[in-house]
This record gives structure tokens, C-alpha cells and sequence, in this order.
């Protein structure tokens, strides 16, 4: 219960501030803004009520918030032509309203990132060194060869046989029959090692068909031989654990290194989430449905971001929840600034193609309003079949189409 009173609290302060970027900007720009939202209609209650005649409403979704701001969706032809409204307001203000939440986001990811590096920390995980094709310069998931060469792992890793520990649930591993505690034996012919299974596994997606032995049973006696397809985009979809005597030292800097890996965590963990959006993207819209269940069994907001910082807790220490705070900001950014309707990247090149095409503002803001409109409730909608999935997943529940 703990764990979930701090991640609503963390995701109600990061939403905050979000929008706390879009008022400020808005204020200082002389827009007014006529209502703070935390989270999504219907409305609960109005909290209270400004001076500046901005209300500040609780409402019933629990999906973030929103900054409604006067003339916006050009509906209103009074406000539309007030000089106060978003519709009247020069190009360079409507951008940097639009782009100041995800400023916040990226600026409160920073301060949380070189403040952790400045205390002192340990990664979240390490990561084999082709992860998902990219090599991780992250600090808080590190590939293991990155984090050596920072110096901020000593000993050796031990050649030894690969036991799975855990099968990912969308994956080729699964499919085939490999279960946790299953040892690899070879993958087309190849043995595999703890040192040799990366360079081992890079391979498979230069080939169409692939064999590769495992053994079962208590004493590994059992040895099964699986093929299968790994025409595109090919991972296997194992945990294994690497055996040696490593101790990951921890990662910690003076205050301008601390700022500048903070910078480097960012960039970092940007590639990892760019990567991943577009490897979910295209499974997600493939029109197969094998790809689509897999995307969506990758896609986890809010309850499985609780479960998973529930998790950490109980390994780590609070740092490593802050971090993963910090990480969830970044997040944030990231998703807000893709080129979406409803999102604030979507709304951005908007706002530009309008001033291009020399659209006038009311029937510009109108059109919008209905494609945001639209956009948002699909998202809404993909945000309720993602919840469900996680609270049936968790509860251990299998449920037609997405399990």
C-alpha cells in the first residue's frame, strides 16, 4: 500500500509541474488561462479560484491534467478576439506555451539525475551490451562493458553456462518451450557461454530459420531441439545471470560532473526510450495480430510503473525509486513531444503549419480543437485498455487477445 501512495504522489507532482510549465508560460505571455486541471473530466470539484479568475479543478480520470487556456479551442468568437486570448497571441508565445511542460520535464529529469549522481548510486539494472540493438551509456541501466570502462565496476565475469532465469512474456523464448531454469546449449551449432551468447544472439536476425537446443529437468538430462522464424527484428526474450566476481561500485560525481552525467543520463536514456517507441510503434500498427498483442503487452501506465517501483523498493533503496522518478519526467517529455494530435509535439508543428499556410486563427483553432478533441479521446482510450491489461496481468489473470 506504501508503494502506491508514493507513485501516486510522485505522478500527481510530475503532472503538476508539467502543467505548471504551460500556466507559467502562459501568465508571463499575457494569455489567460482559464483552468488548471489534475487529472481528467468529469469534474469533482473546483478547489479554488484566483484572483486572476483561473479555477483550479480535481476531476474524476486519472490520466494527467491539463491547462485550459482562453480562446484555445476558437469556439468562443468573444474570445477570440480578446487580446488576452491563445487565438490573438504571437507565434513565438503560442510555441513556447506549448513546449514549456516538456522544458519542466526534461529540467526536473536534470535535477533529479545529477542530484543522484551527486549523493551516489547504483544502477537499476545492467544491461547486455546489444540491448534491443543499441550499446547503454545510462548510468541507471548501464550496459555491463559501459559500466566498466567508467570505472564503476571491479572484477571479472566467469565463462559459465547460460540458465535462464526468466522468459519474457511476448516473446520467441516463450513460443518455443524455454522455461526458467532451462540451460542453453547451442544456437545453430554454436555453444553459448555467458561470454559468448550477445555475439552469439546478434547473428540470428541474418537468418531466416534458426535451431537452438536447451535442456529440462532437474538434472538438465532432457536436451530439446525447437527451430524458429527470426526474419525481423529477431530477440530471443531471456533473463540469464551472469556469474563472476563483479561489484558494481557506486556512480558518483562532484557537482559539475554530477551535472553533466545528469546531461549524459538524459541523452542516454533517450536513445533506450526512442528505440523502444519505435520498436512498440510498428508492432503496434504491423495489422498482425501476434505483433499488436506483443506491443501492447510491452505498454504499461500507471499500474505497472507502480508494481515495478514496488519492486525496486524492496531491492534497492528510496535513491533508486527517485531515480526511476527522474526517469518517469523524462518519460514524460518524451511522449509529449512526439508529433500527435492532443500532445504537445502534435500541437507545436500545428501551430507552425498554420502560420505557413497563413490559416486564419478562429477557423484554424476550430479545426484543431475537433482533431485534438478526437486524439485525445483515442489516447484516453488506449490509456483504459492499458490499465486494464496491468491490473488483469497482475493479478495474475489471462484474458483473451492481449494475454
Amino acid at each position: 500500500m506504501l508503494w502506491i501512495i508514493l507513485w501516486i504522489l510522485v505522478f500527481i507532482v510530475l503532472v503538476i509541474l508539467h502543467e505548471l510549465g504551460h500556466f507559467t508560460a502562459a501568465k508571463k505571455s499575457g494569455v489567460q488561462v482559464k483552468e488548471f486541471w489534475l487529472w481528467m473530466p468529469p469534474k469533482i470539484c473546483t478547489l479554488w479560484k484566483d484572483k486572476s479568475g483561473t479555477e483550479y479543478t480535481l476531476n474524476w480520470l486519472p490520466f494527467g491534467g491539463f491547462v485550459s487556456l482562453k480562446g484555445e479551442d476558437g469556439t468562443d468568437a468573444k474570445e477570440n478576439r480578446d487580446s488576452d486570448s491563445f487565438v490573438k497571441a504571437k507565434l513565438w508565445k503560442k510555441l513556447i506555451i506549448i513546449s514549456a511542460g516538456v522544458i519542466m520535464n526534461f529540467f526536473v529529469a536534470w535535477i533529479i539525475f545529477s542530484s543522484l549522481f551527486l549523493i551516489g548510486t547504483k544502477p537499476m539494472s545492467v544491461l547486455p551490451d546489444d540491448f534491443q540493438g543499441i550499446y547503454s551509456e545510462s548510468y541507471l541501466m548501464p550496459s555491463l562493458s559501459f559500466l566498466k570502462n567508467e570505472g564503476f565496476l571491479s572484477g571479472d565475469l566467469k565463462d559459465s553456462g547460460i540458465v535462464v532465469e526468466e522468459v519474457l512474456s511476448w516473446s520467441i523464448a516463450e513460443k518455443i518451450g524455454l522455461k526458467s531454469w532451462s540451460v542453453l546449449v547451442d544456437i545453430n551449432g554454436t555453444a553459448v557461454s555467458s561470454l559468448t551468447i550477445n555475439k552469439v544472439l546478434s547473428k540470428l536476425s541474418n537468418t531466416e530459420w534458426n535451431t537452438i537446443r536447451f535442456a529440462e529437468g532437474i538434472e538438465h538430462s532432457s536436451v530439446e531441439e525447437k527451430t524458429f522464424d527470426c526474419e525481423k527484428d529477431c530477440k530471443l526474450g531471456i533473463v540469464f545471470r551472469q556469474e563472476g566476481d563483479l561489484e558494481v561500485l557506486p556512480i558518483k560525481f562532484w557537482i559539475g560532473g554530477a551535472m553533466l552525467a545528469g546531461l549524459k543520463e538524459i541523452q542516454a536514456e533517450r536513445n533506450l526510450t526512442m528505440t523502444s517507441l519505435w520498436r512498440i510503434g510498428k508492432q503496434l500498427f504491423s495489422f498482425n495480430v501476434n505483433d499488436t498483442k506483443s506491443a501492447l503487452n510491452q505498454l504499461t501506465w500507471p499500474v505497472g510503473a507502480v508494481k515495478f517501483g514496488e519492486k525496486l523498493l524492496e531491492e534497492f533503496w528510496f535513491l533508486i525509486f527517485l531515480g526511476f522518478g527522474g526517469m518517469l519526467s523524462l518519460a514524460l517529455a518524451i511522449f509529449n513531444i512526439l508529433p500527435i494530435p492532443a500532445l504537445d509535439g502534435g500541437r507545436f508543428w500545428a501551430v507552425i503549419l498554420q502560420k505557413l499556410l497563413r490559416i486564419k486563427d478562429e477557423k484554424f483553432a476550430s479545426v484543431e480543437g475537433w482533431v485534438n478533441f478526437v486524439f485525445f479521446w483515442a489516447l484516453m482510450l488506449l490509456g483504459v485498455v492499458i490499465i486494464l491489461k496491468d491490473l488483469i496481468f497482475w493479478r495474475g489473470v489471462k484474458i483473451p487477445f492481449i494475454s
